[in-house]
């Protein structure tokens, strides 16, 4: 497979819980040697692996990501305590900021103009290294094309286009917040609608040669896991957990099955009379499917379920929280695994 990875990090999508992923790669980039061959992105999760992977030199990756999040971090003097985590509402100016065509208002289809996004990540992002085709890590975008229902993938190593902005953007598309985005004429929201863990596209671009470990690194933003709720909000939160949380599971086992397949394939590739099925046709089409052994897969994230509007707290109180949590829990799980 031409231009295949060996280890990869996933990165969801979620907003400003997206501060947990600063945390989680100042952990791996700066307590480990620690050097993704694939880093795939979905909504903010995408803004995390654009800066991870095309920093904007002389920007190291973690730098470049920190810088980010220090711009859409809202100190917000003005508004009380209580109210402040909910600032955001009237704009991020280096994120959003408000439609004021009010005149125009029963035909919005977005309360929010995502332009300054762009000027942001122009600053911080390499657009001539997420252009090429040839640079490293590989990157791996998603989006919901609007008309077809279907996701999208942005690959860095495509043949049919060269990655922009516009592919960022596109993944970060959040309806009814932001404007659907438009590429080639195809139009598309956020790919979390879709699927916030794309971890299927990414086994389809993992090295499947034998011998070869394959190690996933997925930073989850939505645990899965949760008590039951107890009241309206507590639902409310709950309903948009489920929603974005890590639903691999089930792709895992399937997986799985076609590694039970490929062990007893080579099982019988290895019987020392030869292989009995070697000019079997449904055997031979079998083995064509180059069926990929378990990777490893390394979770991380954290184990609370975030309250209703959580994931539009921009507050410099809950962007630290959230990025010391993840630094902490991502350092913690490294450990036992590595125990």
């Amino acid at each position: 497979m031409a231009g295949s990875a060996k280890s990869a990090l996933v990165l969801q999508g979620g907003g400003a819980l997206g501060a947990y992923e600063l945390g989680a790669a100042r952990a791996l980039y700066e307590n480990s040697d620690f050097l993704p061959d694939l880093i795939a992105g979905v909504s903010i999760g995408a803004i995390t692996a654009v800066l991870l992977a095309r920093p904007r030199k002389p920007l190291k990756p973690v730098e470049a990501l920190q810088a980010f999040w220090e711009r859409v971090t809202m100190d917000a003097p003005l508004f009380p305590g209580l109210v402040r985590p909910y600032a955001s509402f009237f704009g991020n100016p280096h994120f959003f900021t408000p439609r004021r065509d009010y005149l125009n208002f029963l035909n919005w289809t977005c309360f929010y103009d995502i332009e300054p996004l762009r000027q942001t990540l122009e600053e911080l992002v390499d657009l001539a290294a997420l252009a090429s085709k040839a640079a490293n890590p590989q990157l791996l975008l998603s989006a919901t094309n609007l008309e077809e229902g279907q996701i999208a993938y942005f690959y860095s190593d495509s043949r049919n286009y060269s990655l922009t902005l516009d592919h960022v953007i596109a993944s970060c598309s959040l309806p009814p917040a932001f404007p659907m985005a438009e590429i080639s004429q195809k139009h598309y929201w956020d790919g979390g609608l879709f699927d916030n863990t794309p971890l299927g596209a990414v086994l389809d671009h993992l090295d499947d040669a034998p011998g070869v470990d394959r190690t996933i690194y997925v930073v989850n933003l939505f645990p899965n896991r949760a008590a039951i709720p107890t009241n309206m909000s507590e639902i409310a939160a709950r309903m948009k957990n489920l929603q974005f949380a890590n639903k691999s599971l089930d792709d895992l086992k399937l997986l799985k099955r076609f590694n039970d397949v490929a062990a007893l394939m080579a099982a019988i590739e290895a019987l020392p009379d030869g292989n009995p099925l070697e000019d079997n046709d449904a055997y031979k089409a079998v083995k064509a499917q180059g069926y990929l052994r378990v990777p490893s897969i390394f979770q991380i994230g954290p184990p609370e379920v975030p309250d209703e509007f959580d994931d539009a707290d921009f507050s410099r109180e809950a962007i630290n929280a959230r990025a010391k949590a993840g630094e902490n829990q991502t350092l913690k799980a490294l450990q036992a695994h590595h125990t």
